[in-house]
């Protein structure tokens, strides 16, 4: 076996342990919720960390590659829930305010290269 073939294997593996685990918690926190008899917003927002997590994997089963902007999108996310649901300062709240703004000028600048690859790509 290649060693390209076996840590492609390892790969293959975490992420469907990375799935089943993300599914067993997605699972976790909908019984939570129904025994407590309530939904909050951390459940919601949980949820979503959760759906691009799998999104996320799916995409790696389909093409076999991680695209960037999911992990910067679960991070948007994670810093959203914590300056929801944290009770923060001032200025705890506009750095992490900023950081969100960083990670979403990061986006912009990937679909600006994506946009400017393919128009490289077109003109050849």
């Amino acid at each position: 076996m290649k060693p390209s073939n076996f840590i492609h294997q390892i790969e293959t593996i975490s992420h469907w342990l990375i799935y089943a685990l993300v599914l067993f918690l997605f699972g976790s926190e909908i019984s939570d919720m129904f025994n407590s008899g309530n939904i909050e917003v951390k459940n919601i927002l949980t949820f979503f960390i959760y759906l691009e997590i799998m999104q996320m994997v799916s995409i790696f089963f389909e093409t076999g590659k991680i695209p960037v902007r999911y992990p910067i999108y679960i991070s948007m996310i994670g810093l959203a829930r914590y300056i929801i649901l944290e009770d923060l300062n001032v200025n705890e709240a506009l750095a992490i305010s900023g950081s969100i703004l960083l990670l979403s000028l990061a986006l912009v600048g990937l679909a600006y290269r994506n946009k400017l690859v393919n128009t490289a790509d077109n003109e050849e």
